[in-house]
């Protein structure tokens, strides 16, 4: 089908053409798919979405004490007798070092512990062979530590490592390294980096805790946890989380690990929700009494302490943008939602709705922050759900259930809303997506440079840029691999930054840069292209396109 030429479009987000995908992601499934949009279906489908969002935990809880749960296989792990004694007394010490990153690996079959002192190599074995996917639990240390009698488990061996030197030659790869032994110097981890798969995990003891009164981070006691956070970056680590457990125990007592993942995707598995926390545990521990580590503590983990923010942000080395996002701040005044209105975009013919100033506005103004916290939010599990079904129900068209054509009209209502007002990031591993709540959703685009309301260094326009070389700061998470203050602030960093960059006068239509929502690397050819054409005439914007496929229908 041929599209007719607009000059703009309220979709805050990719182009469509009759050649193009309705939802260009990294997966190609051929063909043209057509979104359907019905208001009844967009009202059930988000408050449905709204439902499951709220009530999720506690249903895959009670889901997964039924006896539906033999379905995953979770027999509990027997403890065997003389791994019990041995760490009899360090029953819990070890569940904060293991558990965290044992969940955030999809499936860990072979791991390794570094050796040191017996009990505490011990202890961690014990917490790592919990997990029913643990085929290989490998001992890595000198030629004192690199036995074991693996009558206790026969998952069990040893390999002989000098130096701290792991090379794949010798000892092959792993899933999840673990270092059980306090760090006390800066050592360099690339030799760990290269042992581990691609979605691999490391995880290790800082021996220290964080408190408010400490100097920067890289100062005084913690100038060696500083600059191991460096050197994690340096080697090719992707995202570095540093998580306090201040329980107090006989062995660590209250203390701080840091998980180092080897791929920025597995941040979406170390986000994972509260359910999907679950469901990991029940598949590879089932029922244990003996385990105090469950979802409630692993949601705490992942979000830093507010005093390793504290800590992090006072390095002068740090990058004002990175703790710039704690809290809104209180110098940039505020347009509220009362002083706007929406009407007809004065974009073009075949533009749709717009956002007016009621008012005149001064430049250096935000705009809606007080609804900015309401915005929706489609995390990666979810997101990836909505889509598998999506596609399915969409290549199953021509099935003559009805089921079919009701699964394909709802899900196509939230993949709609969230690919025509919204936009898709990779901040959280894998691909999500965010909605502007309120009337911030119909902002459009300011053609060749005319937007008003965009981040503070916004020198860009669709026509200027190169729609082949995606910006750096699409490459990666954030600036930097290890950044407390970003992981804290998640959501803000998602939905605020943006102000006026001129005076803006009563009656004038305000306009966004879309190039700033533009989340993912791999949509900047064609969401740029998409933007040239939407401002030459020559393509729709996804809503006016959908629009237009339903009134045709």
């Amino acid at each position: 089908m041929q599209h007719q030429p607009p000059s703009s479009d309220d979709a805050k987000s990719k182009s469509r053409s009759s050649s193009a995908l309705p939802f260009p992601t990294t997966t190609s499934y051929g063909g043209s798919y057509v979104i359907r949009l019905s208001g009844l279906s967009i009202f059930i489908a988000i408050l449905s979405s709204a439902f499951i969002a709220l009530f999720s935990g506690r249903m895959a809880s009670s889901y997964m004490s039924t006896p539906r749960l033999q379905q995953f296989n979770c027999q509990p792990a027997a403890a065997d007798s003389k791994l019990t004694e041995t760490v009899e007394n360090v029953l819990f010490d070890y569940e904060a070092l293991v558990h965290p990153a044992m969940i955030t690996h999809p499936n860990p079959k072979r791991v390794a512990v570094l050796g040191g002192k017996q009990q505490q190599t011990s202890a961690t074995l014990r917490e790592v062979l919990k997990h029913l996917s643990v085929k290989d639990a490998v001992i890595l240390g000198d030629e004192e530590n690199a036995h074991v009698d693996n009558a206790v488990d026969a998952r069990i061996s040893a390999l002989e490592m000098k130096d701290q030197e792991c090379s794949v030659e010798d000892h092959g790869l792993f899933d999840v390294i673990i270092d059980p032994n306090p760090f006390k110097a800066a050592t360099d981890f690339s030799s760990y980096f290269n042992c581990l798969n691609d979605d691999g995990v490391l995880v290790l003891n800082t021996d220290t805790i964080i408190t408010h009164k400490d100097p920067a981070l890289g100062i005084g006691r913690l100038n060696v946890l500083g600059r191991v956070t460096d050197f994690l970056g340096e080697v090719g680590y992707e995202s570095v989380h540093l998580y306090q457990d201040e329980s107090s125990s006989s062995d660590f007592g209250a203390h701080s690990f840091l998980v180092a993942l080897k791929s920025a995707e597995s941040r979406a598995d170390w986000y994972s929700n509260e359910a999907e926390v679950n469901i990991r545990l029940h598949q590879r521990i089932g029922r244990s009494e003996s385990l105090e580590f469950d979802s409630p503590t692993m949601l705490k983990y992942q979000t830093p302490h507010k005093a390793v923010e504290t800590v992090f942000c006072r390095d002068t080395n740090v990058e004002a943008e990175e703790c710039g996002i704690r809290g809104f701040d209180p110098e940039v005044v505020n347009v509220p939602y009362s002083d706007l209105s929406v009407g007809k975009s004065t974009m073009g013919e075949y533009s749709g709705r717009g956002i007016f100033a009621k008012t005149d506005i001064p430049k250096g103004r935000a705009v809606g922050m007080e609804k900015s916290w309401l915005s929706y939010f489609i995390y990666p599990s979810a997101h990836s759900i909505i889509m598998e079904l999506y596609y399915w129900a969409d290549e199953n068209e021509d099935d003559e259930e009805d089921f079919v054509e009701e699964v394909f009209e709802s899900v196509s209502a939230v993949v709609g809303f969230s690919e025509g007002y919204g936009f898709w990031s990779s901040l959280l591993g894998r691909s999500h997506s965010t909605v502007d709540s309120g009337l911030m959703m119909f902002c459009n685009h300011g053609c060749n440079g005319t937007y008003n309301l965009c981040h503070d260094d916004a020198n860009d326009s669709e026509d200027s840029v190169d729609p082949d070389q995606p910006p750096e700061s699409l490459s990666s998470t954030w600036g930097s691999a290890f950044s407390p203050a970003f992981e804290r602030n998640l959501r803000q960093a998602l939905i605020s930054g943006d102000k006026t960059n001129r005076d803006i006068k009563k009656g004038e239509e305000i306009l966004c840069n879309y190039l700033e929502f533009i989340g993912r690397a791999s949509d900047w050819e064609a969401d740029v292209r998409g933007l040239q054409g939407q401002c030459a005439g020559t393509e729709l914007g996804e809503i006016s396109f959908y629009e237009r496929e339903k009134q045709q229908a």
